[in-house]
């Protein structure tokens, strides 16, 4: 089984102990959706969010964090948490490829360093003399009765100059390939329809992970996002997965559930709509999955249940939809090695992806390092068990 995928990788500074009821967040707070300002599970672009402070960025940063420095820097994105998470659980089971881009500078030094501590089969960086993509990300862990929440500020460097040539031909020649947060690589996003098409006919099954599209919220606020060239990448993408926010804004629906019927009514395989620390809502229609009505299905208990009991344990929220995706994507992998297209069960990736999802929580940043092969898989395992026992009753 070989797994290529490509989309967001930059380095995250988290600021992991944020009060988002502090006067000095409150000021950054976005005041209409577009403006520039922050909004809890939300990215804005530096320079957007600098125009609307009317201050320096670094000093705006220094404002919210209280001059406190990051307390790590942690590689994340959507993109490669989510292969990270598939490399680490499948290990001899799937070759794992990432395709991405970083900057000449010493972020992306700590760009190379970082995959090279990880099991994939191979990653290509392609090297451009810019600053690398980088975010900066504030995590309230008491935001939301305790759920906790995150917001982001990202620069885009390099990824401004990542285009659909740089992946090569070889990237089609895979199993799944996987597309994740590309609207922070902007031109891997507008390049989406021939990309999905080219490995569609390639014979892979393609994957296609949202992030918040601000550059859409700027350039055109208040309007629909357009994913592909104008809204033709859908019947060529097997498996979708997003937020409830990315869902409704890419949508331009109301709510998850008609978001959902969109999505399937536009060509798409099969959605999975993430709401938090409450829910995901799936269903497929005709693809690689077996058809199934829309269905809700809760997070895992066992998660919550030890954040509650163990406070000393939490983490962030950082990279819990990443992890998602990539549970999803290896969930779909092993399923293929098994059964024929057609017949995967959405149910039991689903498992896999919220496992993962919720063990991400006891991290701080969405990679988690292993100290031995295979130990993330291991760790899993009680959670996996745990939430196949709590939902036994809906499959």
């Amino acid at each position: 089984m070989i797994i290529h995928g490509t989309g967001c990788c930059v380095i995250d500074f988290l600021y992991p102990s944020i009060d988002f009821t502090a006067p000095s967040f409150q000021q950054a707070l976005s005041r209409k959706d577009g403006d520039g300002g922050l909004s809890p599970g939300r990215l804005v672009f530096a320079e957007d969010f600098e125009r609307f402070m009317g201050k320096p960025y670094e000093t705006a940063l220094r404002d919210i964090s209280g001059g406190i420095p990051p307390a790590s820097r942690s590689l994340g994105g959507p993109s490669v948490v989510s292969l990270t998470h598939a490399a680490q659980v499948l290990r001899e089971k799937a070759q794992v490829c990432f395709f991405g881009i970083r900057g000449s500078d010493e972020t992306g030094e700590l760009v190379d360093a970082s995959l090279s501590r990880l099991p994939f089969r191979e990653y290509r960086l392609l090297k451009k003399p810019a600053a690398a993509p980088r975010t900066d990300v504030f995590s309230d862990p008491h935001y939301d009765n305790g759920h906790g929440e995150r917001t982001f500020i990202n620069l885009l460097g390099a990824a401004r100059n990542f285009d659909p040539t740089d992946l090569g031909d070889n990237f089609f020649d895979a199993d799944i390939i996987a597309f994740g947060g590309t609207a922070l690589t902007p031109s891997i996003h507008d390049g989406l329809t021939g990309l999905l098409k080219r490995a569609r006919e390639n014979g892979a099954v393609t994957v296609v992970n949202l992030v918040y599209d601000y550059r859409s919220e700027i350039n055109t606020p208040g309007r629909k996002w357009k994913l592909g060239t104008g809204d033709d990448a859908y019947p060529s993408i097997d498996v979708l997965i997003a937020d409830r926010d990315e869902a409704l804004k890419t949508s331009g629906c109301s709510s998850s559930e008609d978001a959902t019927a969109w999505f399937l009514s536009r060509g798409t395989g099969a959605v999975l709509i993430t709401e938090g620390a409450r829910s995901i809502r799936i269903a497929a229609g005709k693809g690689v999955c077996n058809p199934l009505e829309t269905q809700t299905l809760p997070v895992c208990e066992e998660v919550n249940r030890e954040l509650a009991d163990f406070p000393e344990r939490r983490g962030d929220t950082t990279g819990c939809g990443d992890n998602f995706a990539g549970g999803i994507i290896a969930g779909i992998a092993e399923q293929l090695a098994l059964a024929p297209r057609g017949k995967i069960d959405l149910r039991e990736a689903c498992i896999l992806g919220t496992a993962a999802g919720g063990f991400a929580c006891f991290t701080v940043g969405g990679v988690f390092y292993e100290t031995y092969p295979g130990e993330k898989r291991e760790r899993l395992a009680p959670y996996i068990a745990s939430y196949r026992k709590q939902i036994s009753g809906l499959l």
